[in-house]
């Protein structure tokens, strides 16, 4: 797994682009391209300036996976970083959740929430439910790379 900080230079790479509301959509279209093809159970949401613009559950998710969206959202708004940068660094400090200052269980610490970023701010994010965690991060992170391709960023 990565650390913290490659982690932190992964996102500058694969969300940072000239996102507006029509590429974010792009990019929920894309996800959902590669999670139909791939057969996946998982529901896709886009926000772009804290506005929830995209949303669709693939064959196989429920009403939960709206709820992990929703704290996967809450988890990239506070740190202004994927949910899986917070689940490596609480590993990287040995901690628990019950010991942070904040209801943790509003939160995801976990993979599947991704910042995208434009001009070094937070413009919207992509999210991902219903796979092992890890593995929710890596299907955007693999569509990511492919979308940037598309659009010759």
């Amino acid at each position: 797994m990565s650390t913290y900080e490659e982690m932190l230079a992964d996102e500058k790479v694969f969300g940072e682009a000239d996102w507006d509301q029509s590429t974010v959509v792009g990019l929920g279209e894309a996800l959902k391209k590669y999670g139909l093809q791939k057969q996946l159970g998982i529901a896709i949401a886009i926000f772009f300036k804290e506005q929830r613009i995209y949303q669709v559950g693939l064959p196989g998710t429920t009403s939960n996976n709206d709820e992990w969206i929703d704290r996967k959202y809450r988890t990239v708004d506070m740190t202004k970083h994927s949910s899986l940068a917070l689940r490596i660094k609480v590993d990287e400090l040995g901690l628990q959740e019950e010991e942070f200052g904040f209801k943790s269980g509003h939160l995801a610490i976990c993979g599947g929430g991704y910042p995208l970023y434009s001009k070094g701010e937070l413009v919207g994010m992509a999210i991902v439910s219903g796979l092992p965690h890890k593995e929710d991060h890596q299907v955007i992170v693999d569509v990511l790379a492919e979308y940037r391709k598309e659009m010759k960023w």
